[in-house]
């Protein structure tokens, strides 16, 4: 026993007289050592890594360029939308402007032709007129008319009545989508048993219509001062 640990103790003396290793000039070494692929034997950078570089300062480059491409584009696309939008709300003002002339011409027109049919009779084809002026008639105008039918014929046939009527002027005073009030001047001349020869007559009347959207007849009959 005695000798063994003599050869220990002299094993563990020997291990500890050996120096120990330099680590820090193997890692001086490794730190010295050249990085993989960041340079070449003649001192100049590797390919990929000056193509990368070039291709980013290209980009760099173009990038103020790229900006200003995509705000024109942006710009663009938002002057197109402003434009589409605004062309879309002149173009229903534009129809709804057609439309609203078009249903005015058809009340004038209308109004027009009532006073006609109610400035123009003969006696020998009063019938007829007084079936025209029903038929372009509808509510409390159109009844009471029918209701004096018989007496207004059979004084244009007594009076042997020719009136003959024009249109002087008509003008819209109120109109929408239901009704319309017309202001209509008008003559007639007239001719009858009584000694009138062509003798002039004035009408100024107000005229109601209703739109039933085939037709639009009156309603209503107004003589204004």
């Amino acid at each position: 026993m005695g000798g063994r640990e003599a050869m220990l103790d002299s094993a563990s003396a020997s291990a500890a007289d050996i120096p120990a290793e330099d680590t820090s000039v193997k890692a001086a070494t490794v730190d010295d050592a050249p990085a993989a692929d960041t340079q070449t034997e003649d001192g100049s950078a590797p390919a990929d890594w000056a193509a990368e570089s070039d291709s980013e300062s290209v980009d760099s480059a173009l990038d103020p360029h790229r900006r200003l491409h995509r705000i024109a584009l942006a710009v663009a696309v938002l002057a197109i939308g402003t434009l589409g939008t605004a062309t879309a709300v002149l173009l229903n003002e534009h129809l709804q402007s057609n439309a609203t002339m078009a249903l005015e011409q058809r009340y004038l027109q209308a109004a027009r032709q009532g006073v006609l049919d109610l400035t123009t009779i003969s006696a020998a084809t009063v019938d007829d007129d007084v079936a025209r002026v029903l038929e372009r008639s509808t509510g409390t105008f159109r009844d009471q008319f029918e209701e004096r039918s018989d007496d207004f014929v059979a004084v244009a046939q007594q009076a042997d009545v020719t009136a003959t009527g024009s249109i002087t002027e008509a003008g819209i005073e109120s109109a929408d989508g239901n009704a319309a009030r017309v202001l209509v001047s008008a003559t007639s001349s007239v001719t009858n048993s009584s000694g009138a020869q062509e003798e002039p007559r004035v009408w100024r009347l107000r005229i109601t219509l209703e739109n039933g959207g085939g037709s639009i007849l009156m309603s209503d009959v107004e003589f204004v001062p």
